[in-house]
């Protein structure tokens, strides 16, 4: 049998239609609107490449780079299964030889390939950045330390993708799970930690003891970590971010933190995906993988 990857990505029509096909059709256009379409994008991107390499400001790329990437992913996922209950195409999707596990995965890292591309045109604005900005560190450090960045940022916009994509097969219209992939997002990212301080408050008022006894120079990289590693609080992808930049050079830094969080963003995902395969192999009586 042949490997997972060569089923799902070389050999499958949905990737290459996906990935290739609506790329084609996307830019298939007259070359002056093609231009017109770019040409203010490729502005934007030169002139924040020159504001980084003159005053530094990593905090604004990467405040960027989140902005884009989680905005982008329910954006890329959303239409994928959508689309094609809407356009009434679906059934002959069904009618084909692929096996479940070919069609979810195909329109996944179709999609997935178009976000790692966003990410990579962030990847040295962030190192040009880093290096105006942080002369404290080494080469080495900031290399780990931009790469514990962008793992925290682009496995949340992963995971944002995986569940866009559950959400766009269940509800079968595009911008109802569009919409409901941005609610959650909301949630997670700003309102839970509002109702996170305010039961943290009401704990100190009932006479509980203060959280902030949980200090890394107290406790110790190890102990800290998994002291904070079980409150829900902590896999906030923007406490991650704000974790990682924190302790950026210090020895002492949290063990595991970001790479940790981003395992969980990466394990949800595979678990999502894993289900919408189930799901879309018993609707369909498809083989799964």
């Amino acid at each position: 049998m042949k490997p997972l990857w060569q089923r799902w990505v070389v050999e499958n029509p949905v990737f290459r239609y996906h990935l290739l096909g609506q790329t084609r059709l996307a830019v298939a256009r007259p070359l002056w609107q093609v231009l017109a379409v770019a040409s203010p994008f490729a502005a934007i991107y030169f002139w924040l490449a020159y504001q980084v390499a003159t005053n530094g400001l990593p905090s604004l790329v990467i405040g960027l780079e989140i902005f884009a990437l989680w905005l982008l992913a329910p954006l890329m996922f959303h239409p994928l299964f959508a689309m094609e209950f809407e356009k009434a195409t679906w059934e002959m999707l069904v009618l084909t030889r692929l096996t479940a596990g070919q069609i979810v995965m195909g329109k996944f890292l179709s999609r997935l390939v178009m976000l790692l591309v966003f990410a990579f045109l962030f990847t040295p604005l962030l190192w040009i950045a880093a290096n105006r900005e942080f002369s404290d560190m080494t080469p080495s450090v900031m290399l780990l330390w931009g790469l514990k960045v962008q793992w925290v940022i682009f496995s949340w916009a992963i995971l944002v993708g995986a569940v866009t994509l559950w959400l766009s097969y269940h509800l079968r219209r595009g911008m109802v799970a569009a919409a409901a992939s941005f609610a959650g997002q909301v949630f997670v990212l700003f309102i839970f930690p509002i109702f996170w301080s305010l039961f943290l408050t009401l704990l100190q008022i009932a006479g509980a003891p203060d959280p902030s006894y949980l200090r890394i120079d107290t406790l110790g990289r190890f102990t800290w970590f998994f002291a904070w590693s079980w409150l829900p609080i902590a896999y906030n992808p923007i406490v991650a971010v704000v974790g990682v930049f924190w302790f950026r050079t210090n020895p002492d830094a949290p063990f595991l933190w970001g790479t940790w969080q981003g395992i969980v963003y990466l394990s949800l995902a595979v678990v999502v995906l894993w289900t919408l395969m189930v799901s879309v192999a018993r609707a369909t009586r498809k083989r799964l993988l």
